[in-house]
């Protein structure tokens, strides 16, 4: 029952089928299959379901009050067990965006190592959504990631790390090109492109409110790349623009400039994410030197 109940309690934290079928990355006929099952298994109705969505019954809002410690509970009593199944109790698996790593992560490590020298510290370089399907799997015990909304769910706790300014990505030869810095409403007219949700989830969503809140439009967004190395060779070769985080500033391509952006409060959080629950005293030790 527990995927049921994972799935039932993304559900009503997303008011809708539909939604919670995309978050989970699971056909919407495969989420009602599980909604009814675990209905079934309780003996009566969970959801009110509408037209507008769905809200939990009485019934159901009393499993989402007794579900949310039971999984708790359950997650970090099944991750010290594989902690003792592979050894390596004293082992900190964490996943990381390798280009805010030494910036905005290294120096915590550095001073955790100190304090815990007998614990494995195991990097694993990944893309924001490799990291949460990796933290659902249990295969990470913190991860250094983007702010992802809700797509974390309850499931999580998350701590702002940092908060990185902007930059442009323009083509050498764009009439922009020699500024020292850019306001987003001056891009109000250019073509954006932007890496795939697949790999760098978070930047649409965040690059489209950017745009909105401080150049007051909505970006015209010709489509995504499979990766930044495409969206950057794309922006040298076919003049298209891209918003990042400034963290990303080193991935400089041959006809193609990085500009700051000066709209103040442009800027992307940098969390950590780690499981309810983990009580674990490494993680603990790591979460002070972060502080």
């Amino acid at each position: 029952m527990i995927p049921q109940l994972r799935s039932f309690l993304a559900v009503l934290e997303e008011g809708s089928l539909h939604r919670a079928a995309d978050r989970l990355n699971i056909s919407q006929s495969a989420l009602s299959r599980q909604m009814q099952a675990l209905e079934h298994e309780v003996g009566g109705a969970l959801l009110n379901r509408s037209s507008t969505g769905v809200q939990a019954t009485p019934g159901g809002r009393a499993l989402a009050e007794r579900t949310q410690q039971l999984l708790e509970s359950y997650d970090a009593n099944l991750r010290d067990v594989r902690r003792i199944i592979r050894g390596d109790d004293q082992e900190l698996r964490i996943g990381y965006l390798g280009s805010a790593f030494e910036d905005h992560f290294a120096p915590a490590l550095e001073a955790f190592s100190r304090l815990k020298p007998e614990t494995k510290v195991k990097l694993i370089d990944l893309f924001p959504s490799e990291q949460i399907i990796e933290l659902r799997r249990g295969n990470l015990d913190m991860a250094l990631t983007l702010e992802l909304g809700n797509l974390l769910g309850r499931d999580f706790h998350t701590k702002k790390v940092a908060e990185v300014s902007s930059v442009v990505c323009l083509a050498s030869e764009h009439p922009l090109a020699s500024r020292q810095t850019i306001a987003l409403a001056e891009l109000k007219d250019e073509t954006f492109l932007i890496a795939s949700d697949s790999e760098h989830f978070g930047l649409r969503r965040r690059m489209t409110q950017l745009c909105q809140t401080f150049g007051k439009f909505r970006p015209k967004i010709s489509g995504t790349s499979e990766d930044l190395s495409d969206a950057f060779t794309a922006v040298a070769n076919e003049g298209f623009v891209v918003v990042m985080p400034a963290f990303l500033r080193d991935q400089k391509r041959p006809g193609m400039v990085i500009i700051p952006v000066c709209d103040e409060g442009a800027t992307w959080d940098l969390i950590v994410a780690w499981h309810k629950g983990d009580s674990a005293k490494p993680l603990r030790t790591l979460l002070d030197t972060l502080s």
